[in-house]
């Protein structure tokens, strides 16, 4: 495993990020197995009673900030496994 860093902030931004990148793709699985379950036509439906107006501006609020902060010089890392 070779990673890369910037110096100043250290391993603690790599790892969060890495965490972070590992937590959206499991999200990203499950949102995909319950697409599978609710099917493509009602996910609308389940999403409109599940979610108000202020939840869904919110959470987009948070993702743009998120992308502001990860576009701000947060460092970049590459992770290789090798088997």
């Amino acid at each position: 495993m070779s990673l890369h860093y910037n110096k100043t902030n250290g391993m603690q931004f790599m790892i969060a990020d890495f965490f972070s990148s590992l937590r959206a793709r499991v999200y990203d699985d499950e949102v995909r197995k319950w697409i599978s379950v609710v099917g493509v036509d009602f996910i609308g439906k389940k999403l409109v009673n599940l979610m108000t107006s202020t939840n869904l501006l919110e959470y987009g609020n948070m993702l743009v900030q998120e992308q502001k902060n990860r576009n701000q010089g947060v460092p970049s890392f590459r992770v290789q496994f090798l088997n």
